[in-house]
């Protein structure tokens, strides 16, 4: 073999070794990515159910600071701005709620499992303050919703 051949393959034989690595790196990295994405999509799931659990809690604070204000309202003597921190409350709750029916409606949780545990709640609350639902509300997507689960 001519010193140009041996050059040439030696050369070759370099190009050939520093493919392969780069190869088995591009490799490796497909393969952290893989993991990576697993393992992220397993975190959003879980975010996903914690941002429920934030959100229950918060309705569920909120109807009972409405219940508390509602029964000072119905006693004797209530005080002279209870009517408005009652009206205030109750946008809140009534908020809270259409935030929860936002969310089932963007499919941020699956709805199947959100119509057992919520529809009950929501159908009561519609039928508890039914002038705060009628055409023309801020809180169409609470309708929608209901509306949905009534067929």
């Amino acid at each position: 073999m001519t010193p140009y051949e041996t050059a040439a393959l030696a050369t070759a034989t370099q190009t050939y070794h520093t493919y392969l690595a780069a190869d088995v790196i591009g490799f490796l990295a497909l393969c952290a990515s893989i993991l990576a994405g697993w393992f992220l999509f397993g975190q959003l799931k879980t975010a996903r159910w914690t941002a429920l659990l934030a959100l229950e809690q918060d309705m569920a604070s909120r109807r009972r600071h409405l219940t508390e204000i509602a029964t000072t309202l119905a006693g004797p003597n209530p005080p002279p701005n209870i009517k408005e921190i009652y009206e205030a409350e109750k946008e809140s709750y009534l908020n809270s709620v259409d935030r929860l029916a936002s969310s089932i409606l963007n499919k941020n949780f699956p709805e199947k499992e959100m119509k057992q545990d919520y529809r009950d709640l929501i159908s009561a609350t519609v039928a508890q303050f039914p002038d705060d639902f009628r055409t023309g509300t801020t809180r169409w997507k609470t309708v929608e919703l209901h509306q949905k689960w009534q067929k």
